[in-house]
């Protein structure tokens, strides 16, 4: 299995990883020899074959919650979450399996064979195969183990939910029936066969139970079959149990087989099989159709019998069919079976002892969606309700993991930067469980999809499409209706993962089916006898609810967990409407989750990764962690601090690694101020506080932090407890060595008295003593006679006394009895079925009581908690009347009120309508007698009126043609305003989610801060103290190194001086041999001087003298040849170094030559290395050089528009101007030819022609000033735009810039960041390599003082030995010199060998260990050299990294400016962007005539541009002589 952790969780990927041998194995095996080769398919694995070995991950969680479990004393769980098909039933096991291999199992009937055998039996009755498995679980289950004081598995205890009851009579596309089926159809003996008449099996099942028809599909059948009859066996189950399973499972079979008519009267369709059925149960044929057809029958027989003390279950909702009672007898059969089964086991693993806490397995059926097994086809119920319950269960991880932590930091006022997710599954658990309230208040109250499929089930002519929409009405965000009929998308998951549903056929699977409550009663009536003894011990209670297994056990921990099963269905209105099939799906989840409330959870993610070609499906995957939030817990439980602990605990816990702290806060009697004692103790024990927080009431840790500080108080206690260790064994030596010496002495005294009784048997008192002692033991045998009878008398006074207690039990039995009938009719008016159930289990536990009082009293206990929480029930069910009663009878007096009300509004409308009847009256008898002249009066005031009504009616016409035109504009303008805040919405949105990636981002780069800091902190405490330690060591070595130093200093100088003797000692040695032979050669001088001169030349003298004259000559030309050989060599010797020194030459010549062509190389290679970064860099210049370009002529169009908006350039414009300019300057001359005229004709108006002139004149000056003043504007505007035109030039040139120094930046970031990661891996290998030293100098430093503190006891040894030794002899002298005994002296004699044998043996001990400290020494030595080398290092890796945090500082800041010049550009580019708004006016030239002609054609020529300013058009020269004539007509 490959799991990871994911904080305290665990996260299993599914399916397990496989080599392809393995896979192919696999793939071979399953489609035979002979088969094709399919394509790449994920392979089935079988879970529950066979015994899984934990992985690492996996045990490491197992010895984490065993050391909290054992330590804290609480109860823990692990929950398995995801799909279906994802191994959690696998990793359950496993995990089961690892933790007793961890704790071990208690002596007894408990052992991890029958938690195996267990796992077995399970995997055949509650599983089907499916598409992703071969063993799907089809039930939920709480398998808890309880461990005793020891931290042993003592007992076990199994509970079970079945939620889909309909799962073995209807199939599943896709999917089979129970597993149980196959293997007995294909293992069973051939007697068994016969037994249970399966020899011959039908062609057809309605059930859908198939024999297996392949070879393979066989023996797998056969093969598990067999593993679960030694699982059974395993399990202690008796053949007349199993034989009851198997008939009970036959019978179910046969049923399928009979089938049921689905027209016309209820009954079988297959009478013989039916029989067979029949006959299989233990049943008459005609007993099985009343139980499964005619329950009317039954429910007379039973009310008139007064048999059934049960409450019946009144059948509701519409008539039930054949089909439906043959399903309904086989889901209650299969029912009882598997509660029986799960009975069976607990009765294995039960125990009687006395637990000391639990650790508790959640597994449940999987999240299952038809889309995964790629089916289009729509969820039933059976999806619902193992949906919900994984909804249940996920809600409660959310709940765990974010709320209460992040609730906790808050109370504490600890601040930790995380956001907690938006949505959670709480949503979907309301649209699926939202009970109504308890007061109703309106029909509009939102509910559940479980609550309203209740109530419109009991509600005459519903169906379910009004549940349906109901529920999309009241959850209209979770719940959405399909196009399709009786269909619905529910958002599981968070929305992640939607599942569709079709209601269609619910209300016969959630109706109270009667042939189901019957199942019970026919197996408890059975005819066969293990059937029959099997299913009666369970009419001693009567069930919660259907579905319901292991509501029974021994010990204290499975009572309490009956107990909180037992008042999650008897409170509220639980206790009312348990019975329905919807509300018992949530009560059962209600009865899971509140079973693992207390306990400290572990969750287990099964994430499915499906793969495809050897890659994994990444978007399924994405989906499952979204929809789980695994990386927003990560994410928490990194940045925050999973560990805490109270102030007072944290103090207890770790003061020992400050005796100080210890010291100061041990006494028990004196409160004291916890904050203040943490504070200090936290400062003693040098931790990095930025790991911690300290909150009002609680200590809050970072990961790491507390398994640093355990391990470290497990080393101080470690040294303690080993000294303790030492006393105790000590101390029981001791005592042992007393009992020794008790024992000899006993012995002794039974030897002397062995020998004095051999002398007394002759003695002949001593025989009359043996024989009078029988007689005074028959006095003694009636004295204990009398005292048996005094003990027979008091007993039989207690049993008189216990008698009348009983009688008196008795009468109060009786009383009790007359009260509980008084109470049952004073409370049979509102509810006489649930009284007469509560009546009958009073009656029931009288009985019990009075019969036996010690049997069963844990089933008397849980009756009476039942009628309490009953009791609260009815109390709840009053109080819900009673509020209804009352608004009931406030509403009724409302509305009395109101039809008082009306009733007076109606005779006040009455009253008003005689009144207007009498006015109209009036009125039309003074109509008639008006006169006609009346008659036109008013038609003619009628005639204004109306048309005073149509200039009114059509101004609001246009009014409204108005508003309708300004809501148009209004409107477009709303639109544009909505895309803007649409799109600034969506702007917003992608900047939250950059913003939460940066926050991440940072968290994370604060994460790894934070622990490189920690890190660093404990290296730099660790560093100090192996410092100290260092330092003491290298003091003692370097003495020891001054004193080896002076030892060879010394023994150099000896050898100088032996090395000097000795030369000296060879020369005077061949000093003394050449003397000898110079002695030689005189001595024979002297011979042959003193021989006689008369001899002859030849004679033999003569002769020896020649041939020493001639030897002599010889030893001179030898030496000299000697001389000449030796010059000769050195000669040759210097030749030969000349050639070597000329070969060495070359040699250096020739690598000179190959580093000069290499570095030629080098250089060629790096020039075209860098002619191609030039070419680079010339194609990003060209590129930026065309992206310039292209701004310039972007540039170039917007200053051409701006100039179009600033200056108005435009040739039809120009065009337009010069036609004015022409026809002004025609009315000019025609004015100045008709002022001519007007001067010819009349001189009588000379001042009138000169005032018009001269205002003509000044008119024009006017129209000069203001051209001049234009063109002014115009080139300052010209001047404006040239300058814009450079600074957006400017501009570019410096955006070109930024951007390659961006580029620039980045091109550094990364290779800083590069270098930091390189850095760092070499940072991580010193500080591995570091650490590696400090342990071992650690360990070298503890041997070495391992090793003089036993020196220093051997030393200690070796003296007491020797003043032993001491001791001895003088003892032995004394001894020898007194008279004792041989045997003594010889025993001392021994003894001293011994102690001389010990002595030499310490004193070799002695030696190897002063070895042991040399090399020790010398390896101290080396690992300071080393440590000081990887300090170095450390402090230029720090440096590099110093530099490269300055560098990113000084790269942040750069950025931000600019980020700021790039928005000032922005900015000033904006504002030179934006159109001028003051309008520019052209003025013409007014003719001399009358302004206001001039003004009303200048205003018929007026127009309006495109950019909204207005310019008067001057008219032309034609319409001035036409108005000027009108004028002057």
């Amino acid at each position: 299995m490959p799991l990871t952790h994911a904080g305290p969780n665990l996260v299993n990927l599914w399916p397990p990883l496989q080599s392809p041998s393995k896979v192919r194995s696999d793939r071979r095996r399953a489609r035979g020899p002979d088969s094709p080769t399919p394509p790449t398919q994920t392979p089935k694995l079988r879970r529950g074959d066979s015994a899984w070995d934990a992985p690492p991950a996996l045990a490491a969680l197992v010895k984490r919650l065993y050391i909290s479990m054992v330590g804290t004393r609480r109860d823990h769980c692990v929950c398995a979450l995801g799909r279906s098909g994802t191994g959690k039933t696998a990793a359950c096991q496993a995990f089961t399996l690892a933790l007793l291999k961890q704790a071990g199992t208690a002596a007894g009937s408990f052992s991890a064979e029958r938690v195996q055998a267990m796992f077995t039996v399970l995997r055949s009755f509650g599983c089907v195969g499916s598409q992703q498995s071969d063993a799907s679980s089809r039930f939920a289950m709480v398998f808890s183990l309880d461990f005793n004081h020891a931290g042993q598995a003592a007992a076990g205890h199994l509970q079970t939910v079945m939620l889909d009851r309909w799962k073995v009579c209807q199939r599943t596309p896709g999917e089979s029936n129970f597993l149980v089926f196959t293997q007995m159809l294909a293992g069973l003996s051939t007697e068994m066969r016969t037994e249970l008449q399966l020899h011959q099996l039908p062609g057809s099942n309605s059930f859908g139970i198939v024999h297996p028809t392949k070879v393979e599909e066989k023996q797998r059948a056969s093969v598990g079959f067999t593993k679960l009859l030694a699982a059974m066996e395993t399990l202690g189950f008796s053949s007349g149990e199993q034989r009851a399973i198997w008939h009970v499972l036959a019978g179910i079979y046969h049923l399928g087989a009979a089938g049921a008519c689905k027209v016309g009267r209820r009954q079988f369709l297959n009478f013989d099989s039916a029989q067979t059925a029949s006959s299989v149960l233990g049943c008459e044929g005609e007993e099985l159709h009343t139980a499964v057809f005619k329950h009317h029958l039954r429910q007379l027989l039973q009310r008139a019998t007064g048999g059934s003390r049960e409450k019946t279950e009144v059948e509701e909702g519409p008539r039930l069919t054949a089909v439906q009672c043959v399903e309904g007898m086989a889901a209650g059969l299969y029912e009882e079976l598997f509660t029986a089964v799960v009975s069976l086991i607990n009765r294995a693993l039960s125990s009687e002892t006395l637990p000391l806490a639990s650790v508790m397995v959640v597994d449940s059926p999987g999240f299952r969606n038809p889309r995964h097994s790629g089916d289009e086809r729509a969820a039933g119920w059976a999806e619902l309700c193992h949906n919900y319950l994984q909804e249940r269960l996920l809600e409660r991880y959310h709940r765990h993991t974010f709320t209460q932590t992040l609730d906790r930091y808050s109370q504490e006022k600890v601040q930790v930067d995380f956001e907690s997710p938006e949505s959670g599954p709480a949503e979907v658990v309301s649209a699926i469980d939202q009970p109504p309230p308890q007061v109703r208040t309106a029909d509009g109250d939102s509910r559940g999809l479980l609550w309203a499929l209740d109530e419109e089930m009991v509600t005459p002519a519903s169906c379910e499409s009004a549940a349906l929409e109901r529920v999309c009405q009241y959850y209209s965000s979770t719940v959405r209706q399909c196009e399709q009929p009786l269909q619905c998308e529910v958002r599981h998951l968070m929305g992640c993962d939607p599942v569709r549903y079709d209601l269609t056929g619910w209300f016969g699977l959630i109706q109270n089916n009667p042939s189901a409550l019957n199942a019970v009663c026919l197996l408890q009536n059975s005819t066969v006898g293990e059937v029959k003894s099997m299913f009666t011990p369970r009419m001693s209670l009567p069930p919660l609810c259907r579905g319901l297994g292991g509501l029974d056990g021994g010990n204290q921990r499975a009572l309490q967990r009956n107990g909180t099963i037992r008042k999650t269905f008897s409170g509220g209105m639980a206790a009312i409407r348990r019975h329905s099939h919807c509300i018992a799906v949530k009560l059962q989840a209600d009865a899971l989750e509140n079973v693992i409330r207390r306990a400290a959870p572990v969750f287990l993610q099964g994430v499915s990764a499906k793969m495809d070609g050897g890659g994994f499906d990444v978007p399924a995957l994405r989906v499952q962690l979204n929809s789980t939030q695994i990386l927003s817990a990560l994410q928490l439980y990194r940045t925050g601090f999973p560990d805490h602990m109270s102030l007072s605990d944290f103090r207890c816990h770790f003061q020992a690694l400050s005796p100080p702290i210890m010291k100061r806060y041990a006494s028990m009697f004196v409160s004291h101020d916890e904050r203040k004692a943490v504070e200090e103790l936290l400062v003693e024990l040098d931790v990095d506080r930025k790991r911690m927080a300290v909150g009002s009431s609680r200590v809050f840790m970072k990961r790491g932090v507390l398994r640093d500080l355990e391990q470290r108080r497990d080393q101080q206690v470690t040294g303690w407890l080993v000294h303790l260790q030492a006393a105790c064994l000590g101390h029981l030596a001791r005592q042992r060595y007393r009992r020794l010496k008790v024992q000899q002495m006993a012995v002794r005294c039974l030897q002397r008295n062995l020998r004095v009784l051999r002398t007394v048997t002759a003695w002949s008192w001593w025989r009359l003593f043996c024989r009078v002692r029988p007689l005074l033991d028959v006095n003694m045998d009636n004295e204990r006679l009398r005292a048996k009878e005094d003990e027979i008398s008091a007993l039989r006074r207690r049993l008189e006394k216990s008698e009348k207690e009983r009688n008196e039990l008795r009468q109060t039995a009786d009383s009790l009895e007359t009260r509980v009938g008084a109470r049952t009719h004073t409370h049979t008016r509102w509810r006489p079925g649930f009284v007469h159930t509560h009546t009958h289990t009073h009656a029931h536990m009288l009985r019990m009581m009075m019969v036996d009082p010690p049997v069963q009293v844990t089933a008397v206990t849980s009756e009476l908690s039942d009628e309490r929480f009953r009791g609260d029930a009815v109390g709840q069910a009053l109080d819900v009347e009673r509020a209804e009663r009352l608004r009931l009878s406030r509403e009724n007096k409302e509305l009395q009120t109101r039809l008082d009300q009306c009733k007076v509004t109606i005779e006040t409308l009455e009253r008003t309508l005689e009144d207007e009847r009498q006015k109209a009256q009036v009125a039309a008898g003074q109509r008639e007698a008006a006169t006609d002249s009346e008659l036109t009066m008013q038609l003619e005031c009628c005639q204004t009126e109306v048309e005073f009504v149509r200039r009114r009616l059509k101004q609001t016409e246009e009014k409204l043609e108005a508003e309708r035109q300004s809501r148009q504009e209004l409107d477009a303008k709303v639109a544009a305003l909505q895309a803007q805040l649409e799109q600034s919405r969506r702007g917003a949105v992608e900047l939250k989610r950059h913003s939460r990636r940066v926050t991440s981002d940072l968290q994370d780069a604060r994460v790894l801060t934070d622990s490189l800091q920690s890190r660093t902190h404990e290296l730099e405490r660790k560093q100090r103290r192996f410092d100290s330690e260092l330092a003491q060591a290298l003091e003692e070595a370097e003495n020891e190194r001054e004193q080896k130093e002076k030892v060879l200093q010394e023994n150099a100088t000896l050898g100088t001086e032996i090395f000097n003797l000795r030369r000296s000692l060879q020369e005077s040695q061949s000093e003394a041999s050449r003397l000898q032979k110079q002695k030689e050669e005189l001595c024979a001088q002297i011979r042959d001087l003193s021989l006689p001169l008369h001899l002859a030349t030849d004679s033999l003298p003569d002769l020896k003298k020649q041939l020493r004259l001639l030897e002599s000559q010889a030893g001179e030309r030898m030496e000299e040849m000697a001389k000449l050989s030796a010059q000769i060599q050195q000669q040759q010797q210097v030749h030969m170094r000349f050639e070597m020194e000329l070969e060495r030459m070359k040699q250096i010549h020739q690598k000179e030559l190959e580093d000069k062509e290499e570095e030629l190389e080098d250089v060629h290679k790096s020039s075209q290395r860098r002619l191609r970064q030039l070419e680079m860099q010339l194609e990003q210049e060209y590129e930026e050089k065309q992206m310039v370009v292209h701004e310039k002529h972007d540039l170039e169009g917007l200053i051409a528009t701006l100039c179009e908006q600033v200056g108005h350039r435009d040739f039809d414009v120009e065009k337009k101007l010069r036609r004015d300019l022409k026809r002004t300057r025609a009315l000019l001359a025609d004015s100045q030819l008709l002022l001519a005229a007007i001067d010819s004709s009349g001189s009588s108006q000379p001042n009138g022609s000169k005032e018009q002139i001269e205002r003509l004149h000044y008119q024009l000056e006017e129209s000069e000033a203001r051209r001049l003043e234009a063109e002014k504007v115009q080139k300052m505007l010209s001047q404006e735009l040239e300058n814009a035109q450079l600074e957006l030039e400017n501009l570019c040139k410096q955006k070109s810039l930024v951007d390659e120094q961006v580029t620039l930046l980045q091109h550094e970031k990364a290779d800083l960041l590069k270098r930091v990661e390189e850095d760092q891996e070499d940072l991580n290998e010193l500080m591995k390599k570091h650490k590696a030293l400090i342990a071992q100098s650690s360990s070298d430093i503890s041997q070495i003082r391992e090793l003089q503190a036993e020196l220093e006891e051997v030393k200690k040894l070796r003296h007491s030995l020797q003043e032993q030794l001491q001791q001895r002899v003088s003892r032995l002298q004394f001894l020898e010199a007194s008279t004792v005994g041989r045997s003594i002296v010889s025993k001392q004699e021994a003894r001293v060998c011994d102690l001389e044998n010990k002595l030499e043996f310490q004193r070799g001990q002695v030696k190897r260990f002063e070895v042991l400290v040399l090399r020790l020494r010398d390896s101290v030595v080396r690992l300071g050299e080393e440590l000081e080398q990887s300090a170095q290092a450390e402090a230029r890796e720090k440096e590099n990294a110093r530099y490269c945090q300055q560098r990113l500082q000084e790269m942040r800041v750069e950025m931000e400016e600019l980020s700021q010049r790039e928005q000032e550009s922005s900015r000033r580019r904006m504002e030179l962007v934006t159109p001028p708004t003051t309008p520019t006016h052209t003025h013409t030239l007014l003719p001399p005539q009358s302004n206001d002609l001039w003004i009303n054609e200048c205003t018929k020529a007026s127009r309006v541009t495109k950019q909204g300013s207005w310019r008067l058009t001057p008219p032309t020269a034609e319409t001035l002589r036409s108005s000027q004539g009108a004028g002057l007509r």
